[in-house]
């Protein structure tokens, strides 16, 4: 009994002897945050009211912004177009939308001309897309298919079944040649994007539906509704494992893979591990569940949640 309480209280001492980090900055909107994107010269913010928010990365301030079309519901009424996917490359923004009917509404919004342009309409249920390139979007439908459409050729290059379970998410690597995408099933498929190929099957520690992702140079992490995170290099290798204390809503990898972060508890908490597990900082600071996380560098991490962005630094 008497080690069982010193255990406990060894561990307690532990916990609270964690670095706790304040927000190093925290941005509001009006509404909720529906879904964003950032390069070195813009962060892109899609709210729930359909309106897109384009500020300047550096000092965050206002450049420009306007609305997407508003659709019916099924009682008649117009509403904002739900937004499924932002992404930036360079001066072209893409927005993937619901249209009227469900249907999916494809859009490029130009940063210099500030012109909104609408690419196409499809019955597909395309759920996440990403630029490729200046000309290639690569997109995952409900169905786990993923195709690559070419704005210049003006059509769908490959269209390939990579699962049975209904598609989750996908994280794509820093060269954007490879793809790691989630389902249902709780495995990663590692996907060559220019061709849809699949290079691997990853099936390990996470049993349930993938609930995050992040792919950083040869590790992928994934955190699954089963409350486990796992890391695995792209050949299965299994890396890491984490039983979480919440949902994984939202986990990232840094880029020289010493640590990574995950939704740590019901308090909207984030925990920063070494990747050998040690728990090194407690980031407090969010009022809802997160929706995603990205490390900027080895150092600082940004993440958001549908209330507020969140980026933290001195994750040394």
């Amino acid at each position: 009994m008497k080690k069982i309480v010193a255990l406990l209280m060894l561990l307690f001492t532990y916990i609270y002897a964690l670095s706790e980090i304040a927000p190093f900055k925290k941005i509001t909107y009006k509404e909720y945050i529906s879904k964003i994107a950032f390069n070195e010269n813009y962060l892109i913010v899609g709210l729930e009211n359909g309106e897109i928010i384009i500020q300047n990365y550096k000092n965050l301030k206002k450049i420009y912004s306007f609305k997407l079309p508003k659709i019916h519901d099924f009682m008649g009424d117009l509403i904002a177009m739900p937004i499924y996917s932002i992404d930036i490359f360079k001066n072209k923004v893409l927005i993937l939308a619901e249209g009227e009917e469900a249907k999916r509404e494809f859009f490029i919004f130009n940063l210099k001309t500030k012109k909104l342009s609408h690419i196409f309409t499809t019955k597909d249920t395309l759920m996440k897309a990403r630029f490729i390139d200046n000309e290639k979007i690569f997109f995952a439908l409900l169905s786990d298919e993923i195709t690559l459409y070419s704005l210049k050729e003006k059509r769908f290059l490959y269209k390939k079944q990579i699962g049975n379970y209904v598609f989750s998410t996908y994280a794509l690597n820093q060269q954007k040649d490879k793809a790691a995408i989630g389902d249902e099933s709780g495995s990663i498929k590692i996907i060559q994007t220019l061709t849809g190929k699949k290079i691997n099957k990853i099936k390990g520690f996470n049993k349930d539906k993938t609930l995050s992702l992040d792919f950083k140079q040869n590790l992928v992490i994934n955190g699954s509704s089963d409350m486990k995170v796992g890391i695995y290099s792209i050949h299965g290798v299994q890396k890491a494992a984490l039983k979480a204390n919440f949902l994984p809503y939202a986990v990232a990898l840094s880029p020289n893979l010493k640590k990574f972060a995950t939704q740590f508890n019901d308090k909207n908490n984030i925990m920063v591990y070494s990747i050998y597990k040690k728990p090194l900082y407690l980031l407090k600071g969010h009022s809802m569940a997160l929706n995603g996380m990205k490390f900027l560098n080895n150092s600082s991490l940004l993440s958001y949640s549908p209330a507020e962005i969140i980026i933290w630094k001195g994750l040394k």
